[in-house]
């Protein structure tokens, strides 16, 4: 599994949004590495982590009256119940369980780009209703590209 390593290229320009995700990102890490004693305890971790980091977004998304909030919800549910999921299944077989895990750094990845990003433009255009916030089109176009990458 290649690593996806916190840069400035994940970077929404929301400094709470990116402070969030940095650390989502170092906690999946944690969680994958984690030895097979350490793991639940990880992945609960973890769970806590998305939790808050979604409940934030989410009350952005009600600030904004975010067009698009249904989906990200659903999304943020999703991907709630997959590590949900995974708790119990670490305690009786760790490799099942690490077969989900490994995928979060591309989910991570495709949430950023097909979800935050988008939502952090609308937070700075709501914040910045006459001028364009700067960089805008450059992470609107960032997303795109991060969706077709794959890592």
């Amino acid at each position: 599994m290649q690593r996806l390593e916190w840069s400035s290229l994940l970077e929404t320009g929301i400094a709470e949004m990116d402070a969030s995700h940095r650390t989502l990102l170092q906690a999946i890490h944690a969680t994958i590495d984690a030895d097979a004693g350490s793991l639940p305890r990880r992945i609960a971790d973890l769970l806590a982590a998305l939790a808050a980091d979604f409940a934030a977004e989410e009350a952005m998304m009600d600030h904004l009256h975010y067009p698009t909030d249904h989906d990200h919800r659903a999304a943020h549910r999703r991907a709630l119940a997959a590590l949900q999921h995974a708790l119990p299944v670490a305690q009786g077989d760790v490799q099942s369980a690490r077969v989900l895990l490994e995928r979060l750094p591309r989910w991570f990845l495709g949430h950023l780009s097909a979800m935050d990003l988008p939502l952090a433009v609308a937070f700075e255009r709501a914040a910045h209703p006459h001028s364009a916030p700067p960089h805008a089109c450059l992470r609107v176009e960032l997303a795109r590209l991060l969706q077709e990458q794959s890592i």
